[in-house]
């Protein structure tokens, strides 16, 4: 790093003599070239923005080759806290000047080294938010573990001491180091941002989707949100959902930009699909356990806390929220008994603990949206130790409380309905069930859509050959490939009966969907072949006779598949879908490879 380079830093972080506060007007410690870009964290479910992330800019013209450089040299100096202070002004500057909703949150990259030493000015970053007329809350500080093995109990306790001030914690990059869920134990943070590593071809690795899967369980655990981060197809952004993220971030949605002109409310591309009426009748009987407990405000005074604990005696919880109304973890009552039996009001002990920040106070909890399937709350549920139930949000905002009772009913419930409308055989999803999709489907909506009708070929004579236990074990195996084939959001598989199958996908490419039936007819096709005599899969055929007694040659078990594709905005009548689907079956079965595709004009 060149001496030159050294000696502007060091020049541009020299702060005013005669300012008595933070940085000589916050803007001094930074070289004046350096600027910042806004990229788009976005709700990955409704499009709509959530936050910036702050991305440092222009640090070439300080003569450093990366923005990590920078902070480095700042370090050496010992003029670290001065420039992120001021890098901390220039953002809130750039954010301040957008036009956004309310709550939207900024995310901004703290280096974290010497954290909380004597006079830290980082310390009062509190100061420089209100001076943008901006809500301490609404500001996320990143940290990654690139300098972990720096962090020291001060540091610890210098991060925990800005949480109570109200700002918003996020883990950034994780999976890129070692120490990461060390960190994940110490911070508590309210966000985890997965490493763009991770997210590289996702769609089509399923160690990567697995690590993701299970890192967003255990941040919904833990209390906090998923933000995928460096997410650049759609492919990738539809295995973030399907893996259960929150958040997404990259150059799928947006670059970052300067501009005020760029910033958007929401993002239409990254909106998914409208629920269908199964998830629906989920949600309503989650919606219907709901307890809407009374709750406190994150900045509230003890005595507020115990007027409520007094006024609501029934509840042994009481969620937490910021001004946003969003969740930041639960009040025990358990936790209160020394306060609630302390000695009257002119006790000494008992004036001190009405002192007592109530922040002090709050626990995490396990956190998941309304949209949330039922089986997943329950893992949710069942990983978090002494929990007392899930806080429920919707839009990220608080909307009630599950209790582990309440969990269990939806369940027992939602299993009920399954076992009345479903196949004996298969325990797949049978008429009814099949119907309704197809009702569902039918009606107008901005996504693709496409419904798979799936046969046996050759089956009445392997079932005269070999009986129709054996005839049970094909049909059982082949719904086992199916549900291995087909998952994750947006599908759908049902047992229409005997040899009969159906498969759906909402907001799917058609050519992915072919891809993908043909593997499953192929997996089908050779683990068949195990349930039929040496000499038959020898010579590749059985003898039996047709339907109508005449004895001849049928190729061994296989599949025929017809996909009917509907595009974005066409809507048909369900009878109509159904003729389409029973007219392409007999396509399927007179075409070479046993596939047949159309496509509805819209």
């Amino acid at each position: 790093m060149g001496s030159s380079m050294s000696a502007h830093l060091h020049s541009a972080l020299q702060t005013s003599p005669d300012s008595p506060g933070l940085l000589c007007g916050a803007q001094s410690g930074a070289p004046a070239a350096i600027d910042y870009a806004l990229q788009p964290v976005v709700d990955i479910g409704t499009g709509v923005v959530y936050g910036y992330e702050a991305q440092i800019r222009d640090f070439g013209e300080t003569g450093v080759r990366s923005a990590d450089a920078l902070m480095d040299d700042a370090h050496t100096q010992g003029r670290l806290p001065q420039l992120e202070t001021a890098l901390f002004a220039r953002a809130l500057d750039r954010f301040g000047q957008l036009k956004t909703a309310q709550g939207t949150k900024l995310y901004f990259k703290l280096d974290g080294r010497d954290l909380g030493e004597v006079d830290d000015p980082r310390m009062r970053l509190a100061e420089l938010v209100r001076k943008h007329d901006l809500q301490v809350n609404q500001i996320c500080l990143e940290f990654s573990e690139r300098h972990q093995q720096t962090f020291t109990d001060v540091t610890h306790h210098a991060i925990s001491d800005l949480r109570q001030l109200g700002f918003l914690i996020a883990l950034d990059d994780f999976g890129r180091g070692s120490s990461e869920l060390r960190l994940l134990h110490d911070m508590s943070p309210d966000y985890v941002k997965i490493d763009r590593f991770f997210l590289n071809g996702i769609d089509c690795d399923p160690r990567r989707k697995l690590f993701v899967t299970t890192v967003a369980n255990l941040a919904h655990v833990l209390g906090a949100r998923v933000i995928a981060e460096g997410v650049e197809s759609e492919r990738e952004f539809k295995a973030c959902r399907e893996a259960g993220c929150d958040l997404i971030q990259g150059y799928f949605v947006a670059r970052p930009f300067r501009e005020r002109s760029a910033a958007r409310l929401f993002y239409e591309h990254v909106r998914a699909p409208g629920l269908g009426e199964k998830q629906r009748e989920e949600q309503d009987r989650i919606r219907n356990e709901l307890i809407k407990l009374p709750a406190i405000r994150f900045d509230a005074s003890m005595n507020e806390l115990l007027d409520m604990v007094v006024h609501n005696q029934d509840a042994s919880v009481i969620p937490v929220l910021d001004a946003n109304d969003e969740p930041r973890g639960l009040i025990h009552e358990r936790d209160l008994k020394a306060y609630l039996y302390a000695g009257g009001a002119e006790d000494d002990d008992a004036r001190a603990a009405l002192d007592f920040p109530l922040r002090s106070f709050v626990r995490a909890c396990p956190i998941a949206d309304i949209d949330s399937n039922a089986d997943m709350l329950l893992v949710t549920f069942a990983s978090s130790i002494n929990s007392d139930g899930i806080i429920i949000t919707e839009n990220f905002r608080y909307a009630g409380f599950l209790s582990a009772t309440s969990l269990l009913k939806i369940l027992h419930e939602k299993r009920l309905q399954e076992a009345q409308d479903q196949n004996p055989l298969t325990r797949l999803p049978g008429n009814g069930a099949i119907a309704r999709f197809i009702a569902d489907t039918a009606r107008k909506n901005s996504h693709d859509r496409h419904l798979c009708y799936l046969d046996f070929d050759n089956f009445k004579p392997f079932n005269d050959t070999y009986g129709y236990r054996q005839g049970d074990r094909a049909i059982i195996l082949f719904s086992e490939l199916l549900q291995r084939h087909i998952s994750g959001s947006g599908t759908f598989h049902g047992h229409i009966g005997g040899d009969d199958f159906f498969v759906g996908f909402q907001n799917a490419d058609q050519t992915d969907v072919a891809a993908r039936m043909l593997a499953l007819q192929r997996a089908f096709r050779l683990d068949v072949e195990s349930f039929y005599e040496p000499e038959h899969r020898e010579q590749g055929y059985i003898e039996a006779q047709d339907r109508f007694g005449t004895t001849r040659q049928f190729p061994l078990l296989q599949c025929s598949i017809s996909i009917v594709s509907l595009p974005g905005g066409l809507s048909v009548h369900p009878d109509t879908l159904n003729h389409e689907i029973m007219e392409l079956k007999r396509a399927a079965k007179r075409s070479d490879d046993g596939l047949a595709v159309k496509c509805l004009a819209a």
